[in-house]
């Protein structure tokens, strides 16, 4: 019986196997590919998808690299792969087909159709049009926030020689965490403290920080976390508590770290806009020098934090990463003066000369003063304002903020491929005051993220004064009293002393609040 059934495994084996070389094969063929600026016909790095003609499920391009490597990819945004700026040997199907392809941010969205079927050319070139060019007005794009993780170092090698690049990025930073067991997977902590020697000859310049944070849980509130940029090596303890460390107690603040950041020169930039409680404890003391709005995340409004900074006269400048895997177009543009360098950039960035941005790009002048630029007037005056807004995906509404309250918006228009918005706007000044502009949309990019931008403020002094809103104060003040209210509760404290040393802090916050409250009153 056995010998029976082997032999009529055996031929059952061999007939499916006939059957599958019976099938035909689908033909391919190898063509360039290259992606190049309509208007000049210079080499753009970007990035690219194709479909059979017809179908709207795109199919794998071998020699190119997966965009959305390391991502979920829903049916929306798969199929997106890297074209370096060289360009790259792939292999299509020989046959008709719908390409796809952009650059950044910068570009419309190229749709060119092809058929391979018969004779292929050697080489495919696609003309991107530029919308708009942020090396005129001196903007350089960066990323501050960055992790990898489940990569081999070859392949995450590969990933930040590759896509930065191609997505018009100049300057980026590669954090450094450590969390209990997790962090054996995070394979950006093996880069080392400072220039990233792995990634030389990139046209990206590439610097590597350090996450440190507290947590009550594993992912949950806590302190909050701040990224160290440009130190010279890493402050210890990277990660505060047992929510994240597995062990001790949570009698460690983050202004103890960021102390030693700062003295190595370091820059210092709060994440996730409202997350976490020290937040505001540290940018009363003038510990911060950003505030990253959108980096993986969307905690909070911008009123909720960011707006009631500026409302009390901070001078915060605004920024973003993309924290897990560059998962969308999130960046910050600062105006470099003279040579880019990791320092230049991150000293335009804390000088507040900065858009950030995962769709248009932002203008904004307020009597000819740029983003950034503090106005000095001695008495009342009416300032004209004008703001600009471009970009790929219909933003819908650019928005004029003043002070925190809009004041003025302007709906975008659709021209050329390109969505553009342009504001110009008079405003009677009397006391102290800050202007930005960000658009509102409900629209989302290609990696199915929802569109944000926002510039930093051009601040105006009235009389020697900065901007002082009592109730933004109070509204801090009540914030920073829910937080110790909340880290009573969830904190776990080596003795009493050390609780008490960690709420000493946010009296002392609510002390210095009070303070500036009552030196405005009349």
């Amino acid at each position: 019986m056995r010998p029976i059934l082997l032999g009529t495994l055996c031929v059952a084996v061999l007939g499916l196997c006939a059957f599958l070389a019976a099938q035909p094969k689908e033909e391919t063929t190898k063509v360039r590919l290259r992606l190049v600026d309509a208007q000049s016909g210079e080499r753009l790095g970007g990035m690219v998808r194709v479909f059979p003609a017809g179908s709207d499920k795109p199919v794998p391009v071998p020699g190119l690299f997966d965009r959305l490597r390391g991502l979920e990819k829903s049916q929306t945004v798969v199929g997106w792969h890297v074209v370096p700026a060289d360009g790259a040997a792939v292999e299509l199907p020989r046959s008709a087909l719908r390409l796809e392809a952009l650059s950044g941010l910068e570009t419309a969205l190229a749709r060119q159709e092809i058929d391979l079927s018969k004779k292929a050319p050697e080489e495919i070139v696609v003309k991107l049009p530029v919308i708009f060019r942020p090396e005129k007005s001196k903007l350089v794009a960066g990323n501050t926030h960055l992790h990898l993780r489940n990569l081999g170092l070859d392949e995450a090698t590969e990933y930040l020689k590759q896509i930065p690049a191609a997505d018009g990025l100049k300057v980026m930073f590669i954090s450094y965490l450590e969390r209990h067991k997790d962090d054996k997977t995070y394979i950006t902590n093996q880069y080392t403290t400072g220039e990233v020697k792995q990634l030389a000859g990139s046209s990206v310049r590439f610097n590597s920080g350090e996450e440190h944070r507290h947590n009550f849980e594993g992912f949950g509130q806590g302190y909050g976390h701040v990224m160290f940029l440009n130190i010279k090596q890493l402050v210890k303890p990277v990660s505060l508590g047992p929510g994240i460390t597995g062990a001790g107690f949570d009698d460690t603040p983050l202004a103890g770290g960021i102390e030693d950041a700062r003295k190595q020169g370091g820059t210092v930039i709060w994440c996730h806009n409202t997350y976490g409680f020290e937040s505001t404890p540290r940018a009363l003391a003038g510990q911060l020098d950003a505030l990253n709005v959108f980096d993986g995340s969307r905690t909070g409004a911008y009123e909720d934090r960011y707006y009631r900074y500026l409302n009390i006269g901070l001078r915060m400048p605004i920024s973003t990463g993309t924290d897990w895997f560059i998962y969308d177009f999130s960046r910050v543009y600062a105006r470099i003066n003279g040579e880019l360098t990791v320092p230049s950039w991150l000293d335009a960035l804390k000088a507040g000369r900065c858009v950030a941005t995962n769709g248009p790009l932002l203008s904004l002048s307020v009597d000819g003063k740029d983003i950034g630029d503090v106005i000095a007037l001695d008495k009342p005056k009416t300032v004209r304002i004008e703001a600009s807004a471009m970009g790929r995906r219909n933003f819908e509404e650019l928005r004029l903020v003043h002070n925190g309250k809009v004041v003025k918006k302007q709906l975008a228009e659709e021209k050329a491929g390109a969505h553009s918005a342009r504001l110009v706007h008079e405003v009677r000044v009397d006391e102290p005051s800050w202007f930005a502009v960000r658009i509102e949309a409900q629209a989302r990019n290609e990696f199915d993220q929802k569109l944000f931008a926002h510039t930093s403020p051009v601040y105006v002094d009235l009389d020697g004064k900065r901007t002082f809103d009592v109730d933004a104060a109070r509204s801090l003040q009540k914030q920073l009293e829910e937080a110790k209210a909340d880290i009573r509760a969830k904190g776990k404290f080596s003795n009493a002393r050390a609780a008490e040393r960690i709420e000493s802090l946010y009296d002392a916050a609510i002390k210095d609040l009070v303070n500036r409250i009552n030196q405005r009153k009349p």
